[in-house]
């Protein structure tokens, strides 16, 4: 049985050990505070621990992957900043703490979100310089752009906007969601599977399940945006609600995109019985991520 808070908790901890020690230690003192600022404020830190969980998975020590780990939670961390700004999502509020924009103005907001996002790629460039790594940082870097760019979030953050004050279709609603959440979570597993030497056959299945488990995570996200409040959550909640945001309790009512997302749990860990590993971990990981409350 896996003591899954436990896990959590100790791969948080090692997840901000090894961001502190990734930051530059150069460059204008400005916007490296920027950075240390919102990469610091808190955060679950999922999607590294996700990388981690992958990797463990098929048999890798957390030391092969760390990088990758970390490069995954700057482009998230970078997408955050930018997402608050208020061109877009308008926040003042993030992970309990007033948001980077806030604190240090728009101008430093968007080049602390630049600098992470830029940083995110140089250090998967250095882990590929390391022997036999070289060929794995290819394909690693080609899943984070492609994850990151117009392709994956960028390209789901235009169309949530585009969207707004619409009635979009539920197919509509999965597009979105699929690039704007589920592409980065997803890329978190697969690049910690093609860190950890993942086989076609192992690669394919964790897509699934990383796919459905992605999608079913935006869901939550949506209903806690509506069910919770800003203490427990940490930033400010009925914001999609208000400027009429694409979501899916929208679309679906709030019980039936429960439903969906336990749907999605189901096919997620259907995925998992194909692997021929212990999948004890990455199994606790989707019913965390889908059955939570914050």
């Amino acid at each position: 049985m896996i003591a899954i808070d436990q896990y959590l908790a100790e791969k948080k901890e090692t997840v901000n050990k090894a961001l502190q020690e990734r930051l530059p230690a150069s460059g204008p003192e400005a916007v490296r505070n920027a950075m240390r600022y919102s990469l610091e404020a808190g955060g679950k830190r999922l999607r590294p621990i996700l990388t981690l969980a992958a990797a463990e998975t098929l048999g890798k020590d957390e030391k092969e992957v760390i990088d990758i780990a970390c490069a995954l939670e700057m482009i998230h961390t970078y997408s955050l900043i930018h997402d608050d700004l208020p061109a877009m999502d308008d926040s003042d509020l993030r992970r309990g703490k007033p948001t980077c924009h806030k604190v240090y103005g728009d101008a430093l907001a968007v080049l602390a979100g630049d600098a992470l996002l830029t940083l995110a790629f140089e250090i998967v460039a250095r882990y590929g310089l390391r022997a036999g790594r070289a060929e794995k940082a290819v394909k690693i870097g080609s899943e984070l752009g492609r994850a990151a760019g117009v392709s994956g979030m960028i390209g789901g953050q235009v169309l949530d906007l585009e969207a707004e004050g619409g009635k979009p279709s539920l197919e509509e609603i999965e597009a979105i969601s699929a690039k704007k959440t589920g592409a980065l979570l997803r890329a978190s597993v697969i690049c910690g599977a093609v860190a950890a030497d993942a086989g076609e056959k192992e690669l394919k299945l964790l897509d699934r399940y990383s796919s459905s488990l992605g999608t079913a995570f935006q869901i939550i996200d949506d209903l806690l945006d509506i069910e919770s409040t800003a203490e427990e959550l940490g930033k400010p909640t009925g914001a999609d609600r208000d400027r009429l945001k694409a979501t899916f309790p929208a679309v679906l009512g709030p019980v039936k995109a429960r439903s969906k997302a336990e749907e999605l749990y189901n096919e997620a860990i259907a995925a998992l019985e194909g692997l021929e590993r212990p999948v004890e971990l990455l199994s606790a990981l989707a019913r965390k991520l889908v059955f939570r409350d914050r």
